[in-house]
C-alpha cells in the first residue's frame, strides 16, 4: 500500500478520535456544570406550606434542589449554633435570627432582615365537642387547650397574647373591660386547662386536627388557619382581635459558612421582593 494513503488514514483516524474524544468530554463536563446546586434552608415549621410552594419553580429557575429542614426556629437555631450545615435562616421570631448576628459572631453574613408578620387565632377540634365561641370559653372548666412551648415562637407569642387578655378584658381599671366579667381571672384559669405543650406550632395543629379527644382547642398562626381553611381541614378558627392579638415578625438570614452565597442571597431576596410577599399574604402571613 502506499505510504502516502496509509499516512493520510492514520490521520484521519486520529483526527476523528479527537473529535469523539472532545464530544465526550464536552458531555461530560456539560453534565457536571448542570448539575443542581443543593441548598439547605432551616425553615420554621409555620413557614413550611408557603416555602413548599415557591420550591419548584425557584430550582428549575436557579438550578437549584432545595433542601427544607422544617423546625421550631428555637431548635433550628440552636442546630445551627451546634454546627450544623445550613445556608439560610428562616425564623418565625427575629430574635433568633438577631441572636445569631449579636451572640455568635461570624455565623450570620453581615445582617438579616424581617420580611414578614403572623398574627394568632383559635383552632377548634372537629365537632367543637366543647362548644367554644368566644375566647372567654377557653377558661371554661373541663376544656383541653394545647399550646407551643414558651420556648417556641408560637407559645411564646401564645403567653403574650394570654396576658393582653388577662389585662385588658380582665382588668376593672382597663378602659376595654369586659364589664360581663367573662374573662376574670383568666390567666389562672387558661392555665390550669393547658393539657400539652408543644415543640411547634404544626404540633398543636396536628393535636387539635386528630379530633380524639386528647384536645379540644389551641393558639395557633392566622397562616395555619389559612392553609386549614383552603385544604378543607374539619377544624374550625376563631379570629383574636387586634386589640389583644400578638404579631410575630420573622427574620431571615444567610449563613456565613455556604458554599453559595449568591444562591443563598437569592432566597433571601425571594422572600423580601413583591414576589414572595405575595405568597406571603396568600399564605395568611403580613397579618
Amino acid at each position: 500500500m502506499n505510504t502516502k494513503y496509509v499516512a493520510i488514514s492514520v490521520i484521519a483516524l486520529v483526527a476523528v478520535a479527537s473529535v469523539i474524544g472532545y464530544i465526550s468530554y464536552s458531555r461530560a463536563l456539560n453534565m457536571s456544570t448542570t448539575e443542581p446546586t443543593e441548598l439547605r434552608v432551616f425553615i420554621a415549621s409555620s413557614l413550611i406550606h408557603v416555602a413548599e410552594d415557591m420550591v419548584t419553580q425557584f430550582e428549575k429557575d436557579c438550578n437549584a434542589k432545595v433542601i427544607l429542614n422544617s423546625d421550631s426556629s428555637s431548635a433550628l437555631y440552636t442546630q445551627i449554633t451546634s454546627g450544623a450545615p445550613a445556608d439560610v435562616f428562616m425564623s418565625a421570631d427575629q430574635k433568633w435570627t438577631n441572636h445569631l448576628l449579636t451572640n455568635n459572631p461570624g455565623l450570620l453574613n453581615n445582617r438579616y432582615e424581617n420580611f414578614t408578620t403572623n398574627s394568632l387565632e383559635i383552632i377548634i377540634a372537629p365537632g367543637n365537642p366543647t362548644n367554644i365561641t368566644s375566647l372567654a370559653d377557653l377558661a371554661k372548666p373541663g376544656v383541653k387547650l394545647v399550646l407551643a412551648a414558651p420556648s417556641v415562637p408560637a407559645g411564646s407569642y401564645a403567653n403574650s397574647t394570654i396576658w393582653k387578655i388577662d389585662s385588658t378584658w380582665g382588668n376593672p381599671n382597663s378602659p376595654q373591660y369586659d364589664t360581663s366579667g367573662a374573662y376574670k381571672n383568666f390567666n389562672s384559669s387558661i392555665y390550669q386547662n393547658v393539657v400539652s405543650y408543644e415543640n411547634s406550632v404544626e404540633q398543636v395543629v396536628g393535636k387539635v386536627s386528630l379530633g380524639l379527644g386528647t384536645a379540644d382547642a389551641g393558639i395557633v398562626f392566622v397562616s395555619d388557619g389559612i392553609y386549614g381553611t383552603n385544604t378543607g381541614a374539619q377544624v374550625t378558627f376563631i379570629q383574636i382581635p387586634a386589640e389583644v392579638n400578638t404579631q410575630g415578625i420573622y427574620g431571615i438570614g444567610v449563613i456565613n459558612s455556604t458554599q453559595y452565597p449568591e444562591l443563598a442571597q437569592k432566597i433571601m431576596d425571594y422572600w423580601l421582593a413583591d414576589t414572595g410577599k405575595e405568597l406571603l399574604t396568600k399564605y395568611g402571613f403580613n397579618s
